[in-house]
């Protein structure tokens, strides 16, 4: 269980406030390092939310007469579901 807290990498301690004279900031994911950002769990992931959401959509729409943005609301469950899957760099994606 300690090697994967290690492997977490959470917001540094300087991240939520002005740096001191001389101080640097590490961001969280490196500049350095190339992340994939199109993989086969990232597009079919979106691809099933898209149709998930769209069906949503149409039959709200159908029923009530008003529809809702998807993108709002896939955006919010894919962040959740990436930092739910503790993936180490599902941020980059």
């Amino acid at each position: 269980m300690e090697f994967e807290e290690e492997k977490m990498k959470g917001l540094p301690e300087n991240a939520m406030r002005e740096l001191k004279p001389g101080e640097t900031y590490e961001p969280l994911l490196s500049p350095d390092k190339t992340y994939p950002e199109v993989n086969v769990r990232s597009v079919s992931l979106g691809i099933l939310m898209a149709i998930l959401f769209s069906a949503a959509a149409a039959y709200l729409g159908l029923k009530v007469g008003q529809v809702f943005e998807a993108a709002i609301p896939i955006a919010i469950i894919a962040v959740g579901l990436s930092s739910a899957s503790k993936r180490k760099n599902a941020l980059g994606e």
